[in-house]
Order: C-alpha cells, then structure tokens, then sequence
C-alpha cells in the first residue's frame, strides 16, 4: 500500500536510502591527448592506447584507440564502501601496432574520493608524458551537496 503525506504536511517526506544502497561512483573516461609525446624516444609506430581504471577489486579497461588524440566515451560505475579511504587509480597504457612494444606510459596515480561533491561531475586528469587523458568523476549518491566555504581570513591583514 502506497504512502501518500497529506498536502497540509509542513514539511516534504524524505526517506533515507543510504542504508539500502550501495554507495556508487560513476567514472567516465572521455578521451585523451597526448601529441606532445617523443614516439622515437619510446619507440612507437601506429600507436594504440587505453586506460585502465580500478577502486579496490574492481577494474575497468577501455577499448582500445588509435593514435595520440584516442576518444573512449566510457562510463563504469564502481561500489564505494567508504569515500573517506577508498581511492580510485589509473593507469595509462601505450602500444606499437607496429612492433608488439607494450608499456605503461607514466605512473599508476590515485584519486581520493572524499572530497567529491554529491550529483557534480568533477574532472581528473590522468597526466602522463607529453599530454594527458581526461576523466569526470560523480559521487552518485555519496558527498557534500556543496562545496565547503574557503576560509579567506588569511587575506584580513590585505
């Protein structure tokens, strides 16, 4: 049987869903621009890149795309069990269609989540080598529903 609150309620109903649902970060991996990169230092001819992404057990690798300006628009949603010390790394990776050379371009880097805001998409850049690739990260239903107020007083004494 549906509760409906009466029109007269002062104030809106809300039920807490936090205890239900699992908590959930969706990561969409756009693209990725790296023309800046020595290809004879590294030794690449056609070049194919992808990125790996992972939050604890959980992994997701995107298609792999051609050249040094690959675009991926993919989405992965990962379970979140707590915000405040689950991190979410990537790691970039190269390869010669030509020669078989495989190789990780730049270090693995980590991404704190406890500073999410709540439904706003926030930009991370996996920097690597001669460009970077680029990322938006939402907490879907985890974070602050808005930004802290920075403390300016230090600027008073101006």
């Amino acid at each position: 049987r549906a509760f409906y609150p009466p029109a007269h309620a002062p104030f809106p109903l809300i039920r807490s869903t936090m205890g239900d649902e699992a908590l959930k970060l969706r990561v969409y991996i756009t693209s990725c621009n790296i023309k800046k990169l020595d290809v004879k230092f590294y030794n690449l001819e056609r070049p194919r890149a992808w990125v790996t992404v992972s939050c604890g057990e959980q992994t997701h690798t995107t298609q792999i795309g051609i050249g040094l300006d690959p675009a991926w628009e993919e989405e992965v949603f990962f379970n979140i069990t707590d915000p405040a010390v689950d991190k979410v790394e990537g790691v970039f990776f190269i390869k010669c269609e030509k020669n078989g050379n495989e190789q990780q371009l730049g270090d693995k880097q980590s991404y704190a989540l406890n500073k999410l805001l709540k439904a706003k998409a926030t930009y991370k850049g996996l920097v690597v080598p001669g460009g970077k690739a680029d990322m938006m990260f939402t907490a879907t239903n985890f974070g602050d529903e808005e930004a802290e107020e920075e403390d300016d007083a230090f600027m008073d004494f101006l």
